[in-house]
């Protein structure tokens, strides 16, 4: 999918058409598997780059009025587990493993909740300075802005529900050989342990 990807965005280039946002999505896809991303999150990220890069020079935000809304949730169910996987290497926030406690959940599933939260704020304050600085007419009200807000932060507590679920399933978020999962039923993954 990341070589379909590319490979989109070189015909979308060599058509004559304006790629500098196909492009960078292209990059930040190639950067993204060198660090070895989990499979769920590798695919998660080509999903957010096809909806936002493609989603905007092919004039999807201005065809489609649900499209936006679309985007803000899913950007932050997809990418909220991305945060805490980085923050987790960076040993910032805790491996599932180290949550033992029901109240160590708790404060798993509030944590990435606020992070999800943050990444649609993050891209608010991102519209208002483009807005601000160019001729970019990103924000149309304040109903827009606060509509933007309530779907970033459903996608939010969306991605929280799914890695609370995983991590009482014993899982990780590293990420495993393709082989390691070749003869594993999809249902292992819904599994919670006992613990």
């Amino acid at each position: 999918m990341r070589i379909a990807f590319a490979c989109a965005t070189i015909a979308w280039a060599l058509a004559g058409q304006p790629a500098t946002q196909v492009v960078a999505a292209t990059l930040v896809l190639f950067v993204a598997r060198a660090v070895s991303l989990p499979r769920f999150y590798d695919f998660s990220l080509i999903v957010v780059m096809c909806l936002l890069a493609w989603g905007e020079v092919l004039g999807l935000y201005d065809s489609w009025s649900s499209y936006d809304n679309v985007v803000h949730f899913t950007v932050p169910f997809l990418t909220t587990g991305m945060v805490y996987l980085l923050l987790m290497r960076l040993d910032v926030l805790p491996e599932f493993s180290a949550l033992t406690q029901p109240h160590h959940r708790v404060g798993f599933f509030i944590t990435t909740l606020c992070l999800g939260m943050a990444i649609g704020a993050g891209w608010e304050i991102v519209e208002f300075t483009l807005d601000a600085t160019t001729s970019s007419q990103l924000q149309i009200s304040s109903h827009d802005t606060s509509t933007d807000l309530i779907f970033d932060t459903a996608g939010a507590a969306g991605s929280a529900t799914i890695l609370l679920l995983w991590s009482l399933g014993g899982h990780s978020l590293r990420r495993r050989p393709g082989a390691a999962l070749a003869h594993k039923p999809f249902t292992s993954f819904l599994t919670i342990r006992a613990h």
